[in-house]
């Protein structure tokens, strides 16, 4: 019950302003690395897409194929992470 709670001091106001300041920066810059993932990968995503359509020997076009994919597969897992 509520008349067992020790009250909150000063220190551990302070305390958890300063965890909440820190977690609110930290939050920040998750934000930030999301922004430019997204904005990197969508670039990346542009040029393979590209390079597919250049003519190049078979080999060569398996190649990109298969880094488009790999690229593929890295925006999906960091997607899922940053969601």
């Amino acid at each position: 019950d509520s008349a067992d709670e020790e009250p909150t001091t000063q220190s551990d106001h302070s305390e958890i302003q300063g965890t909440l300041k820190t977690l609110a920066s930290k939050l920040d810059d998750l934000s930030t690395c999301n922004d430019l993932i997204a904005k990197h990968g969508a670039a990346l995503q542009r040029s393979l897409s590209e390079l597919e359509t250049l003519r190049v020997p078979l080999e060569g076009g398996e190649k990109i194929k298969a880094v488009n994919e790999r690229a593929t597969l890295f925006r999906i897992t960091s997607n899922a992470m940053i969601n």
